[in-house]
């Protein structure tokens, strides 16, 4: 295998969300903050909520950026990223009547940020509804909501007037060509965004294997010519690994009966108990045809070096098994460069076939 191919997936590293596995990965509905209630609805791909940065939001030490909170589109805190030109909701989750707010607190370059100690942040709205160093949202209330226009491409610093030193309520939005719309933090190729810088280039040798439902041992370098698409998943999952798994399969018998050389590889984030032969029977389950879609396992050590190369994170629950992860979905060209980082959604199967045949009339449902 080209040693230069090995290095272009080995300098894959991501900015990550957790997506915990009993709310469908983003695919279901939050629960509210500050004091309790109902569950609130989730955001939308151009929303952001806001929230107390502690249960149901949460705190993220993001591999890139550091530990962000706050503000969200899933059940945890992520960096987020945006096309410019977007008009995005901001909501106050918060059902215990906890007021917040979303101001600019300063525009950055990149990582590392540069959190000012005691930034003095307007509880007011400024800015015009356009975002910008000078914006700032104003008083939220509990389930209000205020729109914000993207006009400016940048990587913004962000807080919350109410919170930000009290309980550490900050976050990024990068507003930059070729975002991806939702809670990826992936800009697009050919996107300005700072990329995380790639790990060390290791030869062909010394790239992690996979085991597929055949029981062959392959690298995702090998795949090298053709379209690739990458997810990860749990078998033992219940809530959002198996629609994942579904929409894989669809695209899959789509991607066959067109005849597409295409391929799709379901890796485990859970190899400590997802063996080769589970996902072997997981295969089976789906009827995955192996020329199109791949499922596979491997040693503990391989799966893990895989899983830190695309900035996966998974966190075991109280059975054991990893109940916490990520759901993104990662579409790469024919010579291994990242074209697109989906979230996992109900029309998955459209995306995945829209963006290997490039054509948007072919991703109807058969």
């Amino acid at each position: 295998m080209n040693v230069r191919a090995s290095a272009s997936w080995l300098g894959l590293l991501f900015l990550a969300a957790i997506a915990a596995c009993t709310n469908g990965g983003g695919l279901s509905s939050v629960g509210g903050g500050g004091g309790g209630g109902s569950p609130s609805p989730l955001p939308t791909s151009s929303a952001i909520g806001v929230d107390i940065p502690t249960g149901t939001i949460g705190v993220e030490n993001d591999p890139v950026w550091g530990t962000v909170s706050g503000y969200t589109q899933q059940q945890t805190s992520q960096v987020l990223a945006f096309p410019p030109g977007a008009t995005i909701t901001v909501t106050n989750l918060s059902t215990g009547g906890v007021p917040h707010t979303l101001n600019v607190i300063a525009q950055t370059k990149g990582p590392p940020p540069q959190w000012p100690a005691s930034p003095s942040l307007s509880f007011s709205p400024s800015g015009n509804g356009v975002l910008g160093t000078n914006y700032a949202s104003g008083t939220i209330n509990a389930g209000k909501s205020v729109k914000v226009k993207l006009s400016n491409p940048g990587i913004y610093l962000i807080g919350c007037a109410f919170h930000y030193i009290s309980n550490q309520m900050r976050d990024i939005i990068q507003v930059v060509a070729g975002a991806t719309p939702g809670p990826t933090a992936s800009p697009g190729q050919g996107s300005d965004a700072v990329k995380p810088k790639p790990p060390h280039q290791a030869t062909a040798a010394h790239q992690p294997r996979l085991i597929d439902q055949r029981g062959r041992a392959f690298t995702l370098g090998s795949l090298r010519g053709e379209p690739v698409v990458v997810t990860f998943v749990s078998a033992h999952c219940t809530d959002a690994c198996p629609l994942i798994d579904a929409q894989f399969s669809d695209a899959a018998r789509r991607i066959q009966a067109r005849h597409v050389k295409a391929k799709l590889v379901t890796i485990t984030l859970d190899p400590q108990n997802d063996s080769p032969r589970t996902m072997r029977a997981l295969a089976t389950r789906f009827e995955a045809n192996p020329q199109y879609w791949l499922l596979a396992g491997g040693s503990v050590r391989d799966v893990e070096s895989v899983m830190r190369q695309f900035g996966v994170v998974s966190k075991k629950g109280r059975d054991g098994y990893r109940e916490e992860h990520t759901t993104f979905v990662y579409f790469f060209n024919p010579d291994t460069t990242l074209a697109q980082t989906m979230l996992a959604s109900s029309n998955l199967s459209d995306s995945i076939v829209e963006a290997v045949t490039g054509r948007p009339e072919m991703a109807e449902t058969q």
